[in-house]
This record gives C-alpha cells, structure tokens and sequence, in this order.
C-alpha cells in the first residue's frame, strides 16, 4: 500500500484545472492575492462561486473582514502571473506588482489585468473544511476578455487549450 496522501496529490494532479488569483483589498486598503486551482460554480441563481483557500494563509481572514474578493481566471500566458501569486513570503501592498499589473472593479475590488474573465464577489458564506476555508461568493459582477485562452494546469504544469 502506498502513501496515501502521495497518491491523492498525485490522482489529483491529473485533474486538468484552470488557474485563477483570488485577491482582495483588506480594510485598511492594502492588496493581497493568491493563485488557487480550488475554484467552481455553485448556483446560477442566485450566483454563487466556490473558492478553497489553506486556513495557513492570510487570504481567507482578509476576505471575510472585507466582506467580498474577486476571481481572475488567468489567460494563456500569464505563467509569471500565477507564480507570483502562487510563491510564499509576500505580504499585502498599497499597489498592484508592476510586472503584474492590475486593474479595479467598479466595487473597488483588484483584479489581475489581461485576465481571461473575472469575478467580482461578496462574500455569502464561509465554511471550515479541514486544512481549508470554503469561501463562496455571490457575484456582482462579471467580465470576459474576447479571444483569450484559458491558462490550465496539469499533472504539475501550465498548458492551454489547443485549436481553440
């Protein structure tokens, strides 16, 4: 018998997923995001989007004192995006990345610039799961950019969609 919870991180690391950053701005105005694959939608109405967030972070304290968060769904291309979002040690700022720039919804909430689509939610609910946190969002807003293709992510690397 194997390690099991080797064998679960490796099942499923063959789930192909896409990559988004959740991010928020706390109360205090400082930014902070998080590259998360844990993402899905719950219910068209009213609409509700899932979100699964490591209770070791900061992110899901940030969200829940700020009442809302947004997903960006990263475009093909934005590798260096999603490692940023993605590495340890970096705390909230005033301001986007200048080599991940930004932009705002009209809630004032951060979203990563030349994203595929975006989300913009408040929080509905948050829920302890494990290790995790379940945050799920009612959305308030939405955005697609035309002719971008999705980044995903499998078995540990960044693909895209092909003859799409």
């Amino acid at each position: 018998m194997g390690d099991l919870q080797g064998d679960f991180k490796d099942a499923l690391a063959s789930w192909a997923s896409g990559v988004s950053v959740v991010a928020c701005r706390s109360t205090s105005g400082l930014l902070y995001g998080l590259t998360v694959s844990s993402f899905a939608s719950v219910s068209l109405d009213p609409p509700l989007v899932l979100v699964c967030l490591n209770n070791a972070n900061r992110l899901p304290g940030m969200i829940e004192a700020a009442g809302g968060f947004t997903i960006s769904i990263l475009a093909r291309g934005q590798d260096d995006t999603s490692n940023y979002f993605a590495s340890r040690g970096r705390e909230p700022s005033p301001a986007f990345h200048e080599d991940h720039p930004g932009d705002w919804t009209a809630a004032g909430r951060p979203v990563i610039k030349g994203a595929a689509a975006w989300l913009c939610c408040d929080m509905h609910q948050h829920m302890p799961a494990g290790t995790h946190t379940i945050c799920v969002g009612r959305v308030v807003q939405a955005s697609t950019a035309e002719g971008k293709n999705p980044l995903l992510y499998f078995r540990r690397g960044y693909r895209g969609v092909e003859g799409v």
